[in-house]
């Protein structure tokens, strides 16, 4: 296995983005003959080493028939194919009726979340980033024949000695989120929960990100009376990521849907005390180190926060419990199992 192809349609920087630099970053450095295809315009491109080779590809048109045929062709060309995300899936999925069963078995899709089944009609092999999403294609999927558990995976040392984003006061607490302003990472729940607690305490809210309900959200915190006590960031680069969470005191996670949340794992790295709803794929990431409450649970969710501010050696343990859970989640673990599936498929292992 020599020749590796990793393709997705995405033009902005979440997690699928960042995995997908990881691994073909990780595999170039290894030896591996790397080539990513991106959609004209994708951030992603300026993250990749020199080592990567880059080609542009229109997946912007469902319609475009020279695209599933590019990957007909990289699959005579390349030892492994791996599409993330639906449109690239669905674009490379049209051509399986055509395949041999020895080009079968070098195309992947990643599933990174719980995706229509309908961009996957006709895959056999997926790769899921927790058994959660596992769980969700083998009963949505009937037609996929081999599933596998790749977790995500972080630069863990790049959490380490990261100034600040916004110097830290001793005076205040800081509860944040860093997430796409979007109704499944669950924003208008945390700040109606922040609303009920905010005025008992000494106490901020710091949202990272931007998106589609970036100003309804903005507008839910005047409607509170709470603007005074929210940050609304904005977009946060990439290499200040780990600088945002180093600026926190606590992370909560009110998603109400997750696959198996980077942003999760990059707090954690940064040893803070987490809490969020018991959706199953943060559950799985988090696992029993972290306090969790049922889906939509706001007032559960605020006398929870509650107590985190109050008890200060609960945030140290639990703060303790993040570094350690972070471990287990490292890029170099990530890598070293997608290389296994890989090489697992092409020997015909099950």
């Amino acid at each position: 296995m020599k020749k590796i192809l990793q393709a997705i349609d995405a033009g902005g920087w979440g997690g699928a983005e960042k995995v997908v630099v990881m691994i073909s970053n990780g595999l170039a450095g290894m030896g591996y003959d790397v080539e990513v295809w991106v959609r004209k315009g994708s951030l992603l491109v300026e993250h990749l080493s020199s080592e990567v080779k880059v080609r542009v590809v229109p997946f912007f048109n469902d319609y475009e028939p020279i695209t599933p045929w590019l990957f007909a062709r990289a699959l005579k060309t390349h030892d492994i194919v791996n599409v993330h995300l639906g449109r690239a899936a669905k674009l490379s999925g049209y051509i399986m009726p055509f395949l041999s069963a020895e080009f079968k078995k070098r195309l992947f899709c990643h599933m990174h979340s719980y995706h229509k089944p309908k961009h996957y009609k006709g895959h056999k092999q997926i790769i899921c980033v927790s058994k959660a999403v596992e769980d969700y294609v083998k009963k949505t999927m009937p037609w996929v024949e081999r599933t596998w558990v790749v977790y995500n995976g972080i630069d863990i040392k790049d959490a380490k000695n990261v100034t600040p984003l916004f110097s830290k006061d001793d005076l205040v607490l800081r509860i944040g989120l860093l997430a796409t302003f979007k109704a499944q990472k669950g924003h208008s729940d945390l700040l109606k929960a922040f609303a009920k607690i905010c005025d008992c305490f000494s106490v901020e809210l710091m949202l990272g990100g931007d998106g589609p309900l970036l100003q309804e959200m903005k507008n839910l915190a005047g409607s509170l009376g709470i603007s005074e006590k929210v940050k609304f960031i904005g977009h946060i680069p990439p290499d200040e990521v780990f600088n945002f969470w180093r600026s926190l005191d606590v992370a909560c996670v009110p998603s109400n849907v997750e696959g198996f949340p980077l942003s999760l794992l990059e707090a954690m790295a940064c040893g803070l005390p987490i809490v969020g709803y018991e959706e199953p794929g943060i559950k799985e990431a988090i696992g029993d180190m972290g306090i969790l409450l049922p889906v939509g649970d706001i007032d559960g969710l605020s006398k929870t926060l509650k107590k985190v501010i109050e008890d200060e050696m609960l945030r140290v343990k639990l703060s303790d419990m993040s570094l350690k859970r972070s471990k287990q989640f490292t890029k170099e673990n990530m890598i070293k199992q997608i290389i296994k599936v890989y090489e697992d498929a092409l020997n015909n292992k099950v």
